[in-house]
């Protein structure tokens, strides 16, 4: 059986999931399998079927001390323009996920202000199933293939 995650209110705050964020593999199952006590963070992400990639908080990414593939920055084009960014590796845990998790990419933003931590992009949704029912003001999210 698919768990499925079925929220509401997407006047107020959009598609957001709750998921956490592990600095590595290693940290996640550790975490996961015999409760030893991990650096991970509990987060709020919108999902955001425009965006080929995911992003996340400088804070979170900070806070995780997340490893970051160079020091050069790269460009992103979004709404509302250009900017440069760093690329970093992170895991994702969804409960929709189970008992595995999906190691990614992040770029880091600023999300300080709004009602999420980050956005999940094309690269993880490529895994799931997402639903929008506007009339219902729900959505539902379920894993697939993973």
């Amino acid at each position: 059986m698919q768990e499925t995650a079925v929220k509401w209110n997407l006047l107020e705050t959009g598609p957001v999931v709750e998921a956490e964020i592990f600095s590595s593999e290693e940290a996640f199952l550790k975490f996961k399998n015999y409760g030893t006590p991990e650096s991970f963070a509990r987060v709020k992400l919108l999902v955001d079927t425009g965006s080929n990639i995911s992003g996340l908080d400088h804070s979170i990414i900070k806070m995780l001390n997340l490893f970051s593939y160079n020091d050069s920055e790269e460009w992103v084009q979004g709404q509302g323009g250009s900017w440069q960014v760093l690329r970093y590796s992170c895991v994702l845990y969804l409960p929709i996920f189970k008992k595995k998790a999906l190691t990614f990419d992040v770029l880091g933003g600023h999300f300080n202000g709004s009602a999420y931590d980050g956005v999940i992009g094309r690269d993880v949704l490529q895994f799931c199933e997402f639903k929008y029912d506007g009339v219902k003001n729900a959505f539902s999210l379920v894993a697939k293939g993973f």
